[in-house]
């Protein structure tokens, strides 16, 4: 298995402390694989992926989607992941 591309997601955690609630955001890896996808919850097979999409947000994160046979993943993320999108294009391209 060859690392093709990763990139770095935002998990947002709520937290209840004393009755007050707060939100702690953790930084986790998406890795691409000739043959998986890999995140810090679970695993995908490349031919379980139907499309990669990422939708702009006017707050300070987006959110990259992952349309699979099993449903549609979420990633919150601070930065663009054009070339993540690309490299998965271009893998099931071949």
């Amino acid at each position: 298995m060859e690392l093709i591309a990763s990139l770095t997601y935002i998990k947002v955690v709520r937290k209840i402390d004393w009755n007050v609630q707060k939100y702690e955001e953790i930084e986790s890896e998406i890795k691409l694989f000739d043959e998986k996808i890999i995140w810090s919850e679970d695993e995908i097979d490349i031919q379980a992926v139907f499309d990669i999409s990422f939708r702009e947000s006017k707050k300070k994160l987006g959110t990259l989607y992952l349309h699979t046979n099993r449903g549609v993943y979420p990633f919150y993320m601070k930065d663009v992941p054009k070339h993540f999108i690309e490299q998965y294009r271009n893998l099931i391209k071949k």
